[in-house]
């Protein structure tokens, strides 16, 4: 796997989230499956922007993947499903953002050998608390999210071509 990034966004003071800038990635990937060399190639391009509310942002994120496989091979298909959250993880809330999510489906219920995916995604001005908790376990902010995702699979088949929408909503809370 080879990945080639690019980012440059801006926060103010006392930001909770990226508030304005751009973020780019080309990945190139490739599996060895019984034999057989299955290369996948995607490219996700992030822009934000900020809102006159202190604090907040609309960010336009767009994926897009191909394999040159055939599409009965499972590795050359991109997956889609799920936010990969759990209850207890050590990884980025905010998973809703990859490429590979998708909620309002099961995970991986979504396939493809090529895909284009957008979101819309408006980050609400952080909630502020003064006094939520004790000393050990306090809340000191809650970011709201709302987002919107359109995704295209199998774009050069019309007969196996999926497409699917989805709206949703995160808070995130610091403690």
């Amino acid at each position: 796997e080879a990945t080639l990034r690019f980012s440059d966004v801006r926060n103010s003071l006392g930001y909770v989230d990226e508030e304005t800038g751009v973020k780019w990635n080309v990945n190139a990937q490739g599996y060895q499956v019984d034999g057989t060399f299955i290369p996948r190639f995607r490219a996700d391009y992030h822009r934000g922007f900020a809102l006159p509310l202190g604090h907040s942002s609309v960010w336009l994120r767009q994926s897009a993947g191909f394999s040159p496989r055939d599409r009965s091979q499972p590795f050359a298909n991109f997956f889609f499903g799920g936010f990969g959250n759990n209850y207890v993880d050590h990884a980025d809330e905010k998973r809703y953002r990859e490429y590979y999510a998708f909620p309002g489906a099961d995970l991986n219920e979504i396939g493809g050998r090529n895909y284009l995916k957008s979101t819309v995604e408006v980050n609400l001005p952080p909630w502020r608390f003064q006094r939520a908790g004790k000393p050990g376990f306090y809340a000191t902010w809650m970011r709201p999210a709302l987002f919107v995702t359109g995704l295209a699979t199998d774009l050069d088949d019309e007969s196996v071509r999926r497409t699917a929408i989805d709206t949703g909503a995160q808070l995130d809370f610091r403690f």
